[in-house]
This record gives C-alpha cells, structure tokens and sequence, in this order.
C-alpha cells in the first residue's frame, strides 16, 4: 500500500473516530436531560417538555403500505442494490411515513394527541424483506410496487431489492418525550403548511407522462395520497373538537418544539435508555480510542514520532 493511501485511511478513520466520540457525547447529554424530565401523565401535565408512557390510540384509520396493517403510525423505506464496477451500494428509491397525521396516548387518565412531525423515532423495523437470485417479490409487495409506479423489473428479472416498515399498532405500548403545547397556533401551522405540500402534488402528479414519480421531497407517493385524505376532513381540529374521545385532552397536544427534543418510541423507557448507555458508551470510549490510535500511526508514519 503506497504512502498516500494508507495515510489517507488513517486521516479518514481519526475524523470518523472524532466523530463518533462527539456523537457518543451527544447522546449521554439527551439521555440525561431526558432523565431529568419527570414521568407525567395526560391529566397532570403541563405545558413545556413531558415525558409520557401510554398506548397508542388511532385518531383515523390508517393502513402500513407494506404490510396492509392497520396501525397509528407508519413509515417506509424501499431501497435498491446498483452495482459500480467492484462496489455495491444499496440507493434510496421510495420512502414514505404519516408524520403529518396524529395518534393518540391513552395513559388511563386520559388521552393526548401527538402529532409526530419532526420526531426522532426509536423503533426497530416491525418488517424487513430482501429479494434473492431467482426469488420473486410476495404479493403484498408486488402490489404496493404497482400502485406506486415503481419499478421492479428489470430485462434480466427483479431487481434487487430491500424494504424496510415501522408502524405502531393500536393500543401497543409508546414511550414519547415530546413538547406540550397549545394546539391552536399549532394546528393552523400544521393546515398551512400541508396545504402548501398538496399544492405540490397538483403540481407533480400533472408533470408531462414519463417524469419519474418515484418520488416528491422524500414524501413518496404513499405519503402524498394519505396527506390528501387527510386534508379532505379538514385536518385534525373541527374532527377532534367535533367527536372527542373520552377524556380526550384536545387544548393540548404534544409535538416538536422549537429546538426541544421529540421522541417517539415503541420499545419502553427502560429499553430507550439501555440503547442510549450503549451508544454513549460505544460512542465515547470506542471512538476516543480509534482517534488515539490513529493519531499515533499517523504521527509514527510522517515520521513525527521518532522526534520526541
């Protein structure tokens, strides 16, 4: 290996090493302010950051693209392998989620809605399916693959393929950190700017035929088509304040504040704060120790070493 090259490598892995010991920092820090954050519940809350655990509640129906299932919450991705020369890397094609429409917590002494626009979620794939040589796609796939117009088929078969869904099932157990705030001022945000995004879908749907529809600012076409749906019942606050559940909070809903933390997860809080130790863990002394490393052979190989 010439001088250059491995040079190169070891400068590429020390700014690696520097920064995953930044992120393990930044991780330690959310998981003690989210600590510091006592448990509340839906009846005693307040306005500002809370920490809430509850079951899911559907505020409208939703189904998983994927798998068909009935859920609260959903989100996609759908990726394929290109090959380059040697190399194989996996190329984002369509991805999809329900960020801009609500679920409820139910803690037993009441409900909230979250709207989880903007949320860092913390779940692990409820479903995952790669294609094979030779292996055709199921028929769940085959039919999500079709109404979204995107292509599975190549002249020397199916492409390789991998997709991956989360959803949140109703009344399956959720752990969110988010901001509680008053749902008025958020709620017209909220029609404003979906309205905004389905003036683009007029405008993208009547591009001139063969414009690849994969995809519109990273919304997918899945995404598009529920936004619509739910913009037709004139988003969420003449619904709500119209029915409310029992015990509903409708004053007040928990989403993204400005520059707060917004979590949202369907493992529980002992699991959140298990993968967090780990990552800070990993983070700080695996990435402190990588740095050092290659900061040595970086200076033994420029020759700095053999001047102390």
């Amino acid at each position: 290996m010439s001088d250059s090259r491995d040079i190169g490598y070891a400068i590429f892995g020390l700014g690696f090493g520097v920064w995953y010991f930044f992120h393990g920092l930044g991780v330690l820090r959310k998981k003690r302010l989210i600590e510091s954050i006592p448990t509340s519940t839906v009846r005693g809350l307040a306005i500002g950051l809370v920490e809430l655990n509850g079951k899911a509640k559907k505020v409208k129906t939703l189904q998983a693209p994927l798998t068909g299932v009935d859920c609260t919450f959903y989100r996609y991705t759908v990726e394929r392998l290109e090959s380059s020369g040697r190399s194989s890397r996996w190329v984002l094609i369509a991805q999809g989620d329900s960020v801009f429409s609500p679920f409820c917590l139910d803690d037993s002494t009441g409900q909230i809605l979250v709207l989880p626009k903007g949320a860092e979620f913390l779940m692990p794939p409820d479903f995952s399916f790669t294609t094979s040589f030779g292996s055709g796609l199921p028929d769940n796939l085959v039919s999500f693959m079709d109404r979204s117009g995107i292509a599975y088929k190549g002249l020397f078969g199916n492409f390789t393929l991998r997709f991956h869904e989360w959803h949140i099932l109703p009344d399956e157990p959720v752990f969110v950190v988010g901001t509680a705030q008053k749902n008025n001022t958020l709620l017209d945000d909220h029609r404003e700017e979906l309205n905004k995004r389905l003036q683009d879908v007029k405008q993208f749907v009547q591009q001139p035929a063969g414009t690849n529809l994969l995809d519109a600012g990273g919304f997918g076409i899945e995404g598009w088509k529920r936004a619509e749906a739910n913009a037709e019942h004139d988003l969420l606050q003449q619904e709500v304040q119209s029915s409310p559940e029992q015990g509903m909070e409708i004053d007040v809903i928990i989403a993204k504040g400005d520059g707060d933390i917004f979590i949202v997860s369907d493992e529980s809080q002992t699991e959140v704060f298990k993968s967090f130790s780990w990552q800070a863990v990993c983070g700080i002394w695996g990435g402190s120790a990588l740095s050092l490393a290659l900061l040595a052979y970086l200076l033994f190989r420029l020759g700095v070493w053999a001047k102390f």
